[in-house]
């Protein structure tokens, strides 16, 4: 009967890492893919840039994003302190009735470890001069809120002032926050489009890089303001103003969405994004070899130069057909 022991006990040990599985925000060993249903060890994860073995990307925090893109050392710039809850939202009825946004964005701290759901820092790429602005989802789904469009702009303002070569934002935001109301888009849409002007008018090549959705107030606003669009992978999706329910909803009397809508290839069929890279490990590879190009730092004039072998460039660059 040893054999029905055993077995007993695998079935145990697999319901235990079941259980285990991530469940909203919270964090354990084990990580299920969306796309190939592996179940992978988080440590193993982190080991290879939060890729799985079918180069699904997963959320990467930013602590760990920084420090793949930056040389060495770098320099966290420090987030303002303006109230992150301006209209002090709160439910005053129903059976949602004393809930409280504040109470919200201190879970979000304590969880990140952040002040908003942005994180800038400063330092070297590949001996360029950079400040590279990162959205963490974890913190309210990459909220975009008065908060952090005044540290966005602060991030310009660092950036024009210390005439860095390049201005990088990684993109993982919802949009607006909605608990923030006509404050949030005055200042999330407005506030930004007005520091990506600077930044533009101070002569700095900026770029985008889509790492996961990218949506609403951030994708009608900044997004495509940059000189360069990155799409870190394939399986990259949700890059829309609006979802797709909601949109085929607009939609309905006309034509139906298409099946790429939003996805990686959908984007690039489109012409709305520059480059899908093959992943996110090539990132500083391709940033630092246009930026030379474009600064006039390397002999190299031709962009397909930017890739040691052009047919590598063309078929990474995948150019939906």
């Amino acid at each position: 009967m040893n054999w029905i022991s055993n077995f007993k006990k695998i079935g145990i040990k697999v319901k235990q890492i079941l259980k285990k599985q991530p469940t909203g925000q919270e964090e354990t060993d084990w990580k299920n893919c969306p796309q190939c249903k592996k179940i992978s060890y988080l440590p193993d994860l982190i080991a290879n840039s939060y890729i799985c073995e079918c180069s699904f990307h997963f959320d990467l925090p930013p602590k760990l994003r920084l420090d793949s893109l930056f040389d060495s050392s770098y320099e966290i710039i420090e987030a303002p302190d303006n109230d992150p809850d301006p209209l002090n939202f709160e439910v005053t009825d129903g059976t949602r009735k004393g809930y409280k946004y504040i109470d919200k964005i201190k879970k979000y701290r304590q969880v990140t470890g952040q002040k908003t759901a942005l994180l800038s820092a400063y330092g070297k790429i590949s001996d360029l001069n950079a400040v590279v602005v990162c959205f963490n989802p974890k913190f309210g789904a990459g909220r975009m809120g008065p908060l952090e469009a005044q540290y966005f702009y602060e991030s310009a303002e660092f950036a024009i002032k210390n005439k860095v070569d390049i201005w990088v934002v990684v993109y993982q935001s919802s949009g607006i926050d909605v608990h923030s109301g006509v404050a949030g888009l005055t200042s999330g849409m407005v506030k930004t489009v007005i520091a990506m002007n600077e930044i533009k008018k101070a002569g700095i090549p900026t770029f985008a890089v889509a790492a996961r959705a990218v949506a609403g107030g951030t994708y009608a606003s900044n997004f495509f303001m940059h000189d360069f669009i990155f799409i870190e992978a394939k399986c990259v999706e949700n890059m829309l103003f609006s979802g797709k329910k909601v949109t085929a909803n607009i939609l309905k009397s006309s034509d139906a969405i298409p099946e790429d809508f939003g996805r990686a290839d959908g984007v690039m069929k489109s012409g709305l994004a520059d480059i899908t890279l093959e992943s996110r490990k090539d990132l500083k590879h391709y940033i630092t070899k246009l930026a030379k190009i474009i600064l006039k730092k390397e002999q190299s004039k031709n962009v397909e130069e930017v890739h040691e072998n052009p047919e590598d460039f063309k078929k990474t660059a995948s150019t939906a057909s």
